[in-house]
């Protein structure tokens, strides 16, 4: 069975948690992962790609003959293509070269057509990604953007479904620190308008990358960058005021993060999984209160070869004590219940 195949017969939502106890300064921690991999067509996206068409649809704007268009750095591409080809839209995905082939052969896969841009030095290769978004929309009058970046659909999909499903599961509805990784933002958002709104004593954590601009950094050159984590722009969801912290980890040490969780565990986290994992523990170390808290793992990590395959990792920059600790403190996971996907 081919793994597109596998990934239809699965539903969009109710994914699971696993449970992770983590030995860290002298206590357990425990780390609740939402485990998003589980959604068809393998990633958090699925909810994201099927609140934007719907939104689409509900505003009169897709119909018979219509060519779906948007910008990706893969996991949407792989969604959109797959609902597209179940309700007949055309879809054009722009990616750029680090965007996993696995991920574009999935969009092809689907029948999508994929539309690869330049690198473009400065952390502007996004920029290119969107002007490319805009020529097929000036050029075709049969072209509609989904725009992740801007679609209120986008933060809805993880306000009504992604954290309103993880408060339903959690023990008594009590949770210390709750991460989440940002690229768009619109999981961020969406996950902080619920929990602020029906879980307000969660400290909620967000995680950018080292060069990236989704928090409102500068975006630069990222020579190791994990797609799907940061961004070359500032979110358009996100005001300050979703976060109770905010964490800005390198590419490297949330790889080096997915590497020894799945050492210890078999779990195999993306990148952007793997760097809300290490900053919940990062947090955890730093908060003495904080035994239980909790990460969104948009993925898995079965297409990221630049994470586990060790030739290609390069070697990780300085950290301070937290991080390294976390790190270590990795190494010791053990899952507590459910079996690694």
């Amino acid at each position: 069975m081919s793994g597109g195949l596998a990934w239809r017969q699965r539903v969009i939502g109710g994914t699971p948690l696993l449970s992770l106890r983590v030995p860290l300064g002298g206590r357990m921690v425990r780390v609740r992962l939402k485990m998003e991999s589980e959604n068809s067509f393998g990633s958090i996206k699925a909810r994201t790609a099927q609140a934007l068409l719907g939104s689409l649809e509900a505003a009169g704007r897709l119909g018979p003959g219509s060519r779906v268009v948007e910008s990706t750095s893969g996991n949407l591409g792989v969604a959109l293509a797959g609902l597209c080809a179940q309700r007949g839209y055309r879809c054009t995905l722009v990616v750029e070269p680090g965007t996993p082939q696995h991920s574009r052969d999935e969009m092809a896969a689907h029948g999508a057509e994929v539309v690869v841009v330049s690198e473009v030095p400065g952390g502007r290769t996004l920029q290119a990604r969107l002007d490319a978004v805009q020529d097929i929309l000036a050029n075709d009058p049969t072209a509609v953007w989904t725009d992740q970046y801007g679609n209120p659909a986008n933060p809805d999909a993880h306000r009504w479904g992604t954290a309103a499903e993880l408060a339903r599961a959690l023990p008594e509805g009590r949770l210390g620190a709750l991460a989440v990784a940002v690229s768009t933002g619109g999981t961020l958002a969406g996950v902080a308008g619920h929990f602020r709104a029906h879980r307000p004593d969660t400290r909620l954590l967000a995680v950018d990358a080292v060069g990236s601009a989704a928090l409102g950094g500068t975006a630069c050159d990222r020579p190791f960058k994990l797609p799907g984590f940061g961004s070359g722009q500032r979110s358009r969801f996100l005001t300050g005021g979703e976060w109770d912290r905010a964490f800005t980890l390198h590419d490297v040490h949330a790889a080096l993060a997915c590497r020894l969780l799945a050492e210890a565990t078999g779990l195999r986290l993306g990148g952007s999984g793997g760097a809300a994992v290490l900053a919940a523990l990062v947090d955890a170390g730093d908060t003495p209160g904080v035994t239980d808290a909790a990460a969104i793992c948009p993925d898995a990590g079965g297409k990221y070869e630049q994470v586990y395959d060790r030739r290609s990792l390069p070697a990780p920059p300085d950290a301070d004590h937290a991080v390294l600790a976390a790190l270590e403190a990795l190494g010791a996971a053990r899952l507590e219940n459910g079996e690694p996907k």
